[in-house]
């Protein structure tokens, strides 16, 4: 196959499915550049995390305020907002494998800045910030460039491992990046964070060929990722479909950020903090397994209303201080049923026209963080009044709530582009990432 933007012309294999077929990891690691999406993946998730980790331990050391090591933290996400708000839309206009190697890069330099240590907490806070703003774009661009990579079922096993390097992410963290710190100081810590980026970068460069669609016409302006993001809000089945992915993350982000809370009003004791909130990240990588490899296309479509108000259900309980065993389990069940999210990609691919879709997963990541913002900062807010362990059941119930209107699959409505004209489906033979759409 030849795809090409402007002058850009490669040729690529992809990942092929056949209809109905269900895929396997062995085809999907078999698929032209999808491993080494893989691993530049996992190197800007852990590299980022030691970063961030490092950063914060760092700015308390120098100025000893909680107020400012939680900046540190935050300044990593967002301003990641501002860059999805107005950048994302350069997704869509250039190739894919500088901006992916520019990006590993740029968050390696970003990382050996710090490690100097000469910058005071208020310039490196800066810095950090600055450089979060564009990383939106390298990742709407990898989000966009696996959907021409893999088609059929591998899409969706291919988006499931993504989730599962994420989760896995977390609870690598989680193990290992006190530790690090403490072994080598915040200093070290930085260099450490930016070989792991240099490795995504290396990887990032052996996409010696990615596939690429035309390109929109006419010159970027800063205005096009916002009006292209209203209108992409506009269509109904884009519309429905986001909002059944941003309400119930952004209610369990709010849980989650409650378990230090939840654990204080039970006991006292912060020895189960850890338990729980590693029961969030290792619940999502077994629900992505399941659901993303053992289900078939059509189970995994059927099951999206079940696991959607599972989310919402297991949380339930949580107002009655059940066991420290038993709260584990249903924030992992929680947890694993959000992969629910899997059931409905490929309704959004086709709701979402090739040459607009590094722009609307620059939507998806943008809808994600504020959630991510928004969530424990609501959830906080009624603790505060009615306790953390009711405001969890509070939330869960908002999660069923939110199934009434949300959970089921929208029907597709003819697939329309951010200018809001109709875009053509993609002939046979042609790039068409996911499952037939007469299966649906």
């Amino acid at each position: 196959m030849v795809a090409g933007i402007g002058s850009h012309a490669v040729l690529v294999t992809m990942g092929e499915q056949a209809p109905g077929e269900r895929a396997t990891y062995t085809q999907l690691m078999r698929a032209r550049g999808v491993p080494s999406l893989f691993g530049l993946s996992l190197a800007h998730v852990l590299g980022t995390s030691l970063q961030i980790f490092a950063l914060s331990v760092l700015v308390y050391e120098q100025t000893g305020s909680a107020f400012w090591s939680g900046t540190a933290f935050a300044a990593g996400f967002l301003p990641q907002l501002l860059g999805g708000a107005v950048l994302t839309s350069l997704a869509d206009r250039w190739p894919a494998r500088p901006v992916l190697v520019g990006g590993a890069a740029l968050r390696a330099a970003l990382a050996l800045v710090l490690a100097t240590g000469h910058l005071p907490p208020a310039a490196a806070i800066a810095l950090v910030a600055l450089v979060a703003v564009v990383q939106p774009v390298p990742s709407a661009v990898q989000s966009a460039l696996v959907t021409r990579l893999l088609t059929g079922d591998l899409y969706v096993l291919g988006r499931s491992v993504f989730n599962i390097i994420s989760s896995g992410s977390q609870l690598l963290g989680l193990a290992a990046g006190g530790a690090v710190i403490a072994a080598l100081g915040p200093s070290a810590t930085f260099v450490v964070a930016a070989a792991v980026q240099l490795v995504g970068m290396l990887l990032a460069l052996t996409l010696t060929s990615t596939p690429a669609v035309e390109a929109p016409q006419g010159r970027w302006r800063p205005g096009e990722t916002w009006h292209g993001n209203v209108a992409l809000l506009r269509d109904r089945v884009v519309r429905h479909i986001l909002l059944s992915w941003w309400l119930p993350v952004t209610l369990l982000v709010g849980a989650e950020a409650l378990v230090v809370a939840y654990v204080g009003e039970a006991d006292g004791s912060a020895s189960p903090t850890g338990l729980l909130l590693a029961a969030f990240p290792a619940g999502a990588a077994v629900g992505d397994v399941v659901v993303g490899r053992w289900f078939s296309p059509r189970a995994r479509r059927a099951a999206v209303p079940w696991l959607f108000v599972l989310v919402g259900a297991a949380l339930l309980p949580l107002a009655w201080n059940p066991t420290t065993l038993t709260t584990a389990v249903c924030f992992g069940v929680a947890s694993a049923a959000t992969a629910y999210q899997l059931g409905g990609q490929q309704a959004f691919l086709d709701a979402v026209p090739p040459a607009h879709r590094g722009l609307a997963f620059g939507l998806v990541g943008t809808g994600i963080m504020t959630g991510q913002g928004i969530g424990p900062v609501l959830a906080g807010v009624l603790a505060d009044v009615v306790g953390a362990a009711t405001t969890i059941t509070v939330l869960g119930a908002a999660v069923l709530l939110a199934a009434v209107f949300l959970a089921r699959l929208p029907r597709p409505c003819g697939r329309r582009g951010p200018r809001g004209h109709r875009g053509d489906s993609v002939p046979s033979g042609r790039v068409r990432p996911g499952e037939p759409a007469d299966s649906h």
